[in-house]
């Protein structure tokens, strides 16, 4: 009778993940999604990406908008963002900035970041002191008439809605890379999941959502290659880059002597104009010389794989989250060149934190020259006691690649904050 009078058993819990149709945020969502899968195998998991990412990710389904389920045991449900067709334009220590900025310190980070003389430095509950160049740069924009204004806007209504909601926030990082960060927002529980990085090639949630017809000749390369020679050049699926700063990328990775890889999909060059690296490849290579004989552009290239070649000595970046976040956890040491939004702090993450790296400087037209970017490969690459000394940027890096296997292995710090989070505790 006790029997027939319990309580049924609580409903089994459904998560819903909603990621933009973009390769940076579809991958970890995906990533992070499988592992919860895996941590609470009786649960429902359902993942949202725009019509048209849907369509890149599942190409073979009979009506491109219909449900599939991965290996995994995902379950895949597309949204309409409004561009079914595709769009056509007319992390802890970045979530703390940005908490703060909508929290009563905006006019101190926009004045930070604007500063001039870029020497001024600003305090934040929790932080460390931030230069200017460490900021992300949307704390910048002080006029409606920003171009990117939106992205601000965006922040602003994503920030009221965890101020009224205080939901718990699951973020791509690990304790002993960002402990301090992760405790700088008290009025939030923020929860270290990461790093979301596949745990090998057969992981049923790497899929890319652009075609990889240069994967198969860009490993056979890295194959003949020497350990630790490459330098791993790609700057994500966003960034563009002027002609210049083209210029002085490819003149300066020459100059380095070493063999380089440069994943470079669609860079946009000045007046609209899109590059994919193959002319720059043809020019250098006709130029002779042993630096430009041994370079390789490729339109996309799957970056982990890349990562993990022995091969690749270091990663000249842009230091978008994912990136770094893979860097990490292959225990690659980068030249970080970032370009805007979160990128700077990152940076300063890789450089002043962990020691992982080093941060190229710009010059007066905010472009990295060949000298600079020589400087930074050379130092990143070194060899002999400079590499191995405890203090040395390819040393730090190993030691960060063994912080990050121990978070998300069994009884891990990012294991246990996700194992607890599946179950409700």
């Amino acid at each position: 009778m006790a029997m027939e009078n319990s309580p049924p058993p609580p409903p089994a819990p459904h998560f819903l993940f909603v990621a933009s149709g973009i390769q940076g945020h579809i991958n970890p969502a995906r990533r992070l999604a499988a592992r919860l899968m895996a941590s609470a195998p009786a649960a429902r998991v359902t993942f949202s990406t725009t019509v048209s990412a849907h369509r890149l990710l599942f190409p073979s389904l009979a009506s491109p908008d219909e449900e599939a389920v991965d290996d995994a045991g995902v379950a895949h449900i597309p949204h309409s963002d409004g561009y079914d067709d595709g769009f056509k334009p007319a992390p802890a220590a970045v979530f703390a900035v940005y908490y703060h900025y909508f929290h009563g310190h905006d006019e101190a980070l926009a004045s930070c970041v604007n500063d001039p003389s870029r020497d001024a430095v600003v305090h934040l509950p929790g932080m460390p002191p931030l230069r200017s160049d460490d900021l992300p740069s949307a704390v910048s924009i002080t006029s409606p008439q920003n171009q990117y204004y939106l992205l601000l806007d965006m922040l602003r209504d994503l920030f009221a809605d965890f101020d009224e909601l205080k939901p718990k926030v699951l973020v791509n990082t690990f304790d002993a890379l960002e402990h301090d960060a992760l405790r700088a927002v008290p009025q939030l529980e923020v929860i270290a999941v990461g790093p979301v990085v596949p745990d090998d090639e057969a992981s049923a949630c790497n899929m890319d959502i652009f075609r990889l017809d240069d994967a198969n000749t860009c490993m056979d390369w890295l194959d003949t290659k020497p350990a630790r020679s490459v330098v791993y050049v790609s700057f994500g699926t966003l960034a563009s880059m002027s002609k210049r700063q083209e210029e002085e990328m490819r003149c300066g990775l020459e100059a380095t002597g070493r063999p380089s890889l440069w994943g470079a999909r669609n860079v946009a060059g000045e007046g609209g104009a899109t590059w994919d690296g193959a002319a720059a490849l043809a020019a250098a290579s006709e130029s002779g010389g042993e630096g430009n004989a041994q370079g390789m552009v490729v339109k996309w290239c799957d970056q982990m794989k890349v990562l993990s070649h022995p091969a690749v000595g270091c990663f000249v970046t842009h230091c978008g989250w994912n990136s770094a976040l893979e860097s990490i956890a292959r225990g690659v040491p980068m030249v970080a060149v970032p370009q805007w939004t979160d990128q700077p702090t990152v940076a300063w993450l890789v450089e002043v934190c962990m020691g992982a790296g080093v941060r190229a400087r710009l010059d007066g037209d905010r472009v990295v020259d060949r000298g600079e970017l020589q400087r930074c490969v050379q130092l990143v690459m070194a060899e002999g006691d400079a590499a191995t000394t405890t203090g040395g940027v390819r040393a730090q890096a190993e030691r960060w690649r063994e912080r990050a296997e121990e978070a998300v292995a069994v009884g891990g710090s990012s294991e246990r904050n996700l194992r607890e989070f599946a179950s409700g505790a």
